[in-house]
């Protein structure tokens, strides 16, 4: 008898403790873009009307984003000989937006996280671009 009502009492006061005045908190994947420091992704693919006019082979077009705030566009055929177009980024993941502002375009983005190993960026109405960009973490390229 005794058994049934310590095992009654802890059912109990688990489930008050569960919902009592606890407040939800949403989940933050800001460091799925820069890893806490930063994280280069390649853009796989880069589509408009249907149409994929991404860089495919061994020059391909990298998105570098870093933990400040900032984030830089370049090829990795302009890697080491040249600075890539840079940028700074807002993310709000509890809107699922995205927005990189250039120096003289503002790019805005609904964002799709399908893995930690693909995010999704489709334009939003208004946005300076109206590609959509399927990004990767960068693979190893050298076989």
């Amino acid at each position: 008898m005794m058994s049934r009502f310590i095992n009654l009492f802890f059912v109990i006061t688990v489930l008050c403790g569960c919902t009592t005045g606890v407040k939800m908190v949403e989940n933050d994947y800001s460091s799925l873009l820069h890893d806490g420091n930063s994280k280069v992704w390649m853009i796989r693919n880069l589509k408009s009307n249907g149409s994929d006019f991404a860089k495919k082979g061994d020059i391909r077009d990298l998105l570098i984003f870093y933990s400040n705030g900032t984030c830089v566009l370049q090829s990795t055929h302009e890697m080491g000989s040249q600075t890539g177009q840079k940028a700074e980024f807002k993310a709000n993941f509890s809107k699922k937006t995205l927005v990189i502002s250039f120096q003289k375009e503002k790019w805005e983005f609904n964002v799709e996280i399908k893995s930690e190993d693909e995010i999704v960026l489709n334009p939003i109405s208004g946005s300076s671009t109206n590609f959509s960009l399927t990004l990767i973490p960068l693979p190893l390229l050298v076989k």
